[in-house]
């Protein structure tokens, strides 16, 4: 060891000068001992490296909105809302591994009509943890969203922040959002995931659904398959299955996605089949046109969106990352008699400051 060879050129550097040793020697002796450094111990275990990260973004605007000619009703509110998310991850001997929290104002909502005073109680925005077995596959647990949903429709990519798509083209039943496990695998442009999670049904009634899907982007393209079960304890259950398609020519990006499946529905269940695409925009570096469509064209009884077309776009402008201002539209029309939504139209303007 260094420490023990330092020491012992020290007593020899004493037992030279009670010898009367030269001064050249004794020169000779303290530059060895100059050139001595003290390294760590080589096997002593590595601090690991912890990253935090906090983001959050408060917004708020005017909305107005027609609920359509079944309710008849006219309403123009102005709506705030805000959240704070927090992601840390720590690289260990086993891989990294993470958490993330969000947490939202729960006493405001996006919808206009309702209530939106006062200091609210804040709830979580969703939750999970992962931890990475290897460079390519992943496990986590928590609010993961559903793998049901494509990547390339309208209400998966729009900004959307008070006025929503038709209703999106995954339908499935009572599995909204539902905590779950899950596995992800991803290698260069092709990605895979599948997930277990609860079915979320009522009437205290307990099942299990599983989703997942498979993707493949390239620089320009890309493409992803979806699909998802959910059982239900009362005999019925909830399936959807989609694709979707995606393509990027700067400055435009388009998508394309058709779906089917059967959904539980409030009293009894039925089959639908939905198609819905997008357009973006962008308009030099700090603004963004956002346009979308969806449409459901299915005939059941119980579909209270059978027939409908789902119209809706915002633009964006954004002069730092910080802030943005918004405009948004969106139209419902078509459908059964059975809709509520035939003829509804909603616009607002909403400005957004994040850090």
């Amino acid at each position: 060891m260094k420490v023990m060879k330092l020491a012992l050129l020290g007593t020899a550097a004493l037992v030279v000068a009670s010898m009367g040793a030269r001064a050249e020697n004794l020169d000779t002796l303290k530059a060895q001992m100059d050139s001595l450094t003290l390294n760590a111990v080589a096997d002593a275990p590595a601090a690991a490296t912890t990253s935090v990260t906090w983001t959050g973004w408060v917004r708020g605007g005017i909305a107005t909105e027609y609920s359509g000619a079944t309710l008849n009703r006219y309403t123009t509110d102005i709506i705030a809302r805000g959240e704070i998310v927090v992601v840390g991850k720590t690289d260990t001997a086993v891989g990294e591994v993470g958490a993330k929290v969000a947490l939202e104002t729960s006493g405001q909502t996006d919808t206009p009509g309702i209530y939106n005073g006062g200091n609210g109680a804040v709830t979580t925005d969703g939750f999970s943890g992962w931890w990475k077995l290897t460079p390519n596959v992943t496990m986590s647990v928590g609010i993961l969203g559903n793998l049901s949903k494509s990547g390339y429709s309208y209400d998966a990519i729009c900004t959307c922040w008070y006025n929503g798509s038709g209703g999106g083209i995954n339908a499935s039943g009572y599995s909204g959002d539902p905590a779950a496990v899950q596995l992800a695998y991803a290698d260069g442009p092709l990605s895979f995931a599948v997930q277990v999670e609860d079915a979320n049904n009522s009437g205290n009634n307990s099942a299990f659904g599983a989703s997942a899907k498979i993707g493949y982007k390239a620089d320009m393209f890309g493409i992803d398959l979806n699909g998802g079960y959910w059982g239900n304890t009362l005999g019925d259950a909830a399936w959807s299955a989609s694709v979707g398609l995606g393509a990027t020519f700067n400055p435009v990006s388009l998508g394309v996605v058709v779906g089917t499946g059967h959904t539980l529905g409030f009293a009894t269940g039925f089959d639908y089949t939905k198609a819905g695409g997008f357009a973006k925009l962008a308009l030099g570096d700090t603004s963004r046109l956002e346009l979308g469509i969806e449409h459901d064209f299915g005939s059941a009884a119980a579909d209270t969106a059978a027939g409908q077309t789902f119209f809706g776009g915002g633009v964006y402008y954004s002069p730092v990352k910080q802030i943005t201002i918004g405009a948004e539209a969106g139209y419902t029309g078509g459908g059964t008699s059975v809709g509520n939504n035939n003829g509804a139209y909603a616009a607002d303007l909403v400005t957004v400051f994040s850090f």
